[in-house]
C-alpha cells in the first residue's frame, strides 16, 4: 500500500533530471480534445480501499468484457487524425481512457504494432470470448515527396503520442529539480567579459566548478524548495530555466557564449549538461496501484492562476512509491466542514472528484503530471488517488 509520504521518513536524494520550466516555456494548448470531455463527478474512494469495479458496458455480449467500461456512443471505426493523442482516441471508445491496454490487440500485419499513426483506421469489435478489442484495420500509404532531379520517400507523420506534445515538451527537455546540495555542486557563472549585471544572447560569460566536456549546457537559477505538505520536509529545489551556454574554451575559468536566452542570466546561475536525446513519450495510460495517495504540491506555470486541463503540476509521489510514466490518478478536492442549520452541529462534506491527471516524468520523491480532465476547480494540495 502506498501511504502518504508525511507518515514515513523521506527516501534517497533526488536524482538529476526532473524537469521544471517556470516562465515563458509553458503554454497550455488552446484546443481541447473533443473526446476528452469529463464525465460526472464521483465521490472519493475511502482511504485504503481498492478502486470500485467499473460499470459494465451495455452491449457487451459476455461477462468477460465487464471489466472494461465501454462508451455506449463509441464509433465502430475511427480514422486517426493529426493532433490526436492516445488519451483522446481511447476516450472515444472508453468511459475510462486509462483502460486502453485492455482493449488494444496488436495487429500482426503491422511492422511496428506498438505505434499508431495519422491515417490508421481503428476498428472496434468483440473477441470470440466476448472481450472488447481495438485493431488497426488498414493504413493509408505515406505519400511521396517528389524532388528534382531525384525522387525519394519522406516520412510525413509521427506516432501518436500519449498526451499533447506541446503541453509537456518544455518540461521534459528544459529543467531540473535537485536537492540543495546538488545545486551547490553544479558549475556556475562568475562574470561576463564586459562587467554587466545581467547577460543575454551572444554575451560571453565565464564559469567554474567543473571540467567542461560537453558542447552545450543549460543555464538554471535555483528557486524555492518544494515542501511536503504533511511533514514540511524539502522534496527538492526547482530550477528556473534561462537558456543555453555554448562552450568556447575549457579553461579555468571556461568561456561560453549564451544563446536561446529566455530570461536575464546573472552571476551565480548554474550550468547543467544537456541530456542526450531519448524516447520521451514511450508510455501508455494505466491506473496507479490501489490505495495510492498523494497531493498536488506545485504548478509549473506561474503566469497561469488556475489549474485547468493540460496544466502541468507536481505531485508528492515518485519512484519511491512505484510511480511510472503513464500512471493515471483521480483528483479530489479537500473536504470541508459546514454547520448543520437544524442541529447546529459541524458536518464534514467529502471532497468531490475534480478531474484526472497522468504522470509523465518520475523522480525519487516527486513526479510531473498533466491534468487530462478538469471536471471542477482544481487547487493546490488537492488529493490525488487511485481512479
Amino acid at each position: 500500500m502506498n501511504t502518504p509520504r508525511s507518515s514515513r521518513p523521506l527516501g534517497p536524494a533526488l536524482s538529476l533530471a526532473l524537469v521544471v520550466l517556470l516562465g515563458a516555456c509553458a503554454q497550455n494548448p488552446a484546443a481541447t480534445d473533443a473526446a476528452g470531455t469529463p464525465g460526472a463527478a464521483e465521490p472519493p474512494p475511502p482511504l485504503g480501499a481498492s478502486a470500485a469495479a467499473p460499470t459494465p458496458p451495455a452491449t457487451a455480449p459476455t461477462a468477460a468484457s465487464e471489466a472494461v467500461a465501454v462508451r455506449p456512443d463509441r464509433p465502430e471505426t475511427y480514422t486517426v487524425a493529426p493532433g490526436d493523442t492516445l488519451w483522446s482516441i481511447a476516450a472515444r471508445f472508453l468511459k475510462k481512457p486509462w483502460q486502453w491496454r485492455e482493449i488494444w490487440r496488436q495487429n500482426p500485419q503491422l511492422r511496428n504494432p506498438n505505434r499508431i499513426y495519422p491515417g490508421d483506421v481503428l476498428r472496434f469489435s468483440y473477441t470470440a470470448d466476448g472481450q472488447p478489442q481495438l485493431q488497426v484495420a488498414e493504413r493509408e500509404d505515406v505519400p511521396l515527396l517528389k524532388l528534382s532531379p531525384q525522387v525519394r520517400a519522406e516520412a510525413l507523420t509521427q506516432p501518436i503520442p500519449p498526451v499533447p506534445r506541446d503541453a509537456i515538451d518544455s518540461f521534459l527537455t528544459r529543467a531540473q529539480i535537485l536537492s540543495e546540495r546538488e545545486w551547490q555542486q553544479m558549475p556556475y557563472i562568475i562574470a561576463d567579459d564586459e562587467n554587466q549585471v545581467v547577460y543575454t544572447n551572444r554575451d560571453r560569460v565565464y564559469a567554474r566548478g567543473a571540467l567542461f566536456d560537453q558542447p552545450r549546457y543549460q543555464v538554471f537559477r535555483p528557486g524555492e524548495a518544494l515542501l511536503d505538505p504533511g511533514s514540511g520536509q524539502s522534496l527538492g529545489v526547482a530550477g528556473l530555466y534561462l537558456g543555453v551556454a555554448v562552450l568556447e574554451r575549457d579553461e579555468d575559468p571556461a568561456s561560453f557564449l549564451l544563446s536561446e536566452v529566455i530570461g536575464p542570466v546573472r552571476a551565480g546561475d548554474r550550468l547543467l549538461p544537456v541530456d542526450e536525446e531519448r524516447e520521451l513519450y514511450n508510455f501508455e495510460p494505466h491506473p496507479v496501484p490501489p490505495d495510492t495517495e498523494g497531493l498536488i504540491i506545485a504548478k509549473l506555470d506561474p503566469d497561469v492562476t488556475q489549474i485547468t486541463q493540460y496544466s502541468s503540476v507536481i505531485v508528492n509521489l515518485g519512484a519511491q512509491e512505484g510511480m511510472e510514466p503513464g500512471h493515471v490518478l483521480a483528483i479530489y478536492g479537500k473536504p470541508r466542514t459546514v454547520v448543520d442549520p437544524i442541529s447546529g452541529n459541524d458536518v464534514q462534506l467529502p471532497g468531490e472528484r475534480a478531474g484526472l491527471l497522468m504522470l509523465y516524468k518520475i523522480h525519487d520523491l516527486v513526479s510531473y503530471a498533466l491534468v487530462m480532465q478538469a471536471e471542477r476547480a482544481i487547487r493546490m494540495n488537492d488529493r490525488v488517488t487511485t481512479p
